[in-house]
């Protein structure tokens, strides 16, 4: 009897540790969401607020901040940076993602010496501070400029090479990842019927890949969209991005209209990705 008695304790005991463990990590995946959200939420609220400035709780909700946006987005530069940011974004996509998928084809595919050294070496940059790669990348173009004898000018070329190095690691890892789940046996296949390897890689090899591509490409382009202390430091007078934009304004824009602004951005943000993951489900290899 005594024993079915210890036996039923040790039971209930280990129940109740389960139990709590499942409460305790459900209560921390919330909390991690609200952390995470809770600032968005504010700007959103913030937005729809009468009061021009950023005052809580909110007093009343209101339009107008958004139905007078037209009115000033020429005026404070928007359509100049946003149009700067979506130009960027689009290279650093396109360039990122051939370079990646070259790479993730080389280290995939392929068994060479060194191999997990050039990895190591590629996927580095999501180990440093985006404050040391775009001091880092300064430095060095000024050193080279001295090395040549001429002046290079910060410009959305240099914009390009920061932004391109810093998201270069995203597309390698959902490309690497979509490859490894591949079928080597349907190019030779395709090779065996009479497809040379360049065709087998575009008919068959690209389009079961695709979700992975387009999972990298949207990584580097919102990544770069959103990117703000690699631009300040890479950034010419002429090629001024919206992240470099809004800050300039905190100081003499009313936060009720930034945050309009910056709630347009995230609504154009989450729409790129939802479009994604209807038409590639992207989130395979996010």
């Amino acid at each position: 009897m005594a024993t079915s008695d210890e036996s039923g304790r040790s039971m209930r005991f280990d129940w109740l540790v389960s139990r709590a463990g499942s409460v305790g990590y459900r209560l921390l995946v919330w909390a991690t969401l609200a952390f995470l959200l809770a600032p968005l939420v504010v700007v959103v609220v913030i937005s729809f607020q009468q009061s021009s400035y950023a005052t809580w709780p909110p007093q009343g909700f209101t339009f107008s901040h958004y139905t007078g946006l037209p009115e000033q987005l020429g005026f404070l530069g928007v359509e100049s940076a946003l149009y700067n940011s979506l130009e960027l974004a689009l290279a650093t996509g396109v360039v990122s993602t051939v370079l990646g998928a070259l790479a993730a084809f080389a280290i995939v595919r392929y068994d060479f010496k060194y191999q997990t050294t050039l990895e190591t070496i590629l996927i580095s940059p999501l180990i440093y501070p985006w404050i040391v790669v775009g001091l880092s990348l300064l430095l060095f173009l000024n050193r080279l400029g001295d090395i040549l004898g001429v002046a290079i000018q910060m410009s959305f070329w240099t914009l390009l090479l920061g932004h391109v190095m810093f998201t270069l690691p995203y597309p390698i890892r959902t490309i690497g990842a979509s490859l490894q789940n591949y079928d080597d046996s349907l190019e030779e296949a395709a090779q065996n019927l009479g497809a040379t390897e360049l065709e087998s890689y575009a008919r068959i090899t690209l389009p079961l890949i695709q979700p992975g591509l387009m999972s990298g490409f949207v990584f580097a382009f919102i990544l770069s969209f959103n990117q703000y202390i690699v631009s300040l430091f890479l950034s010419g007078p002429e090629t001024t991005t919206m992240p470099l934009l809004l800050f300039s304004l905190f100081y003499n824009t009313a936060p009720a209209t930034l945050a309009a602004i910056a709630t347009l951005l995230m609504a154009g943000v989450l729409t790129v990705i939802f479009v994604m993951e209807y038409l590639f489900g992207i989130s395979d290899f996010m």
